[in-house]
This record gives structure tokens, sequence and C-alpha cells, in this order.
């Protein structure tokens, strides 16, 4: 039974490492989409995280999307390559969407 106890208690403090690790790189996101879009205000990145795949939307108005999205969707993809790297380094799988 004591071992039962232990392994929740390991599970729950991986649950809570994990959730650290969300935030950061949600707040990493904001940040370098904020710049990207040389604006500041009605930019809002939120996540939900599933078993295995973190899904980050990016809200933001739709004056600014271009810029994000860049030339051919470059900028874009180059940031959803960043992201899958970060999140890959630490166990799990993570995409963008852009809130319409």
């Amino acid at each position: 039974m004591k071992e039962v106890n232990e392994r929740y208690k390991v599970l729950a403090l991986a649950d809570t490492q994990m959730d650290q690790i969300r935030e950061r790189i949600a707040g990493l996101l904001r940040d370098v989409v904020k710049e990207m879009s040389g604006h500041a205000e009605g930019i809002e990145v939120c996540y939900t995280a599933g078993e295995r795949t973190t899904v980050y939307r990016i809200n933001m108005p739709q004056e600014h999307r271009g810029k994000l999205i860049g030339a051919q969707g470059k900028n874009i993809t180059s940031l959803r390559n960043i992201l899958a790297a970060m999140a890959g380094s630490n166990g799990f799988r993570a995409i963008i969407e852009l809130v319409v």
C-alpha cells in the first residue's frame, strides 16, 4: 500500500512540473508573438493539455496575423518547429492553433 501512495506522489509531482513547463512555454510564446507582431495589446496565448499533446491557442487581432504568419507561412512554420523542439525535449507534443 505504501508503494502505491509513493507512486501517486511521484505522478502528482510530475504533473505539477509538466504544468510549470507548459506555462513557461506559453509565456515564451506570448512574448515572441508580441515582438513579432509589433503590437502588444489583444494577444492571448492559452493552452489545453491532453495526455500526450498540448495545444497552444493564439488569439490576436486580425490586422496583426499577417506578420505572425509571414510570407508563405514561413514565420508560423518556424515558430511551430521551435515549439515542437521545446515540447519534445520535455516529453510531450505541442501544436499551435491561430484562433480566427
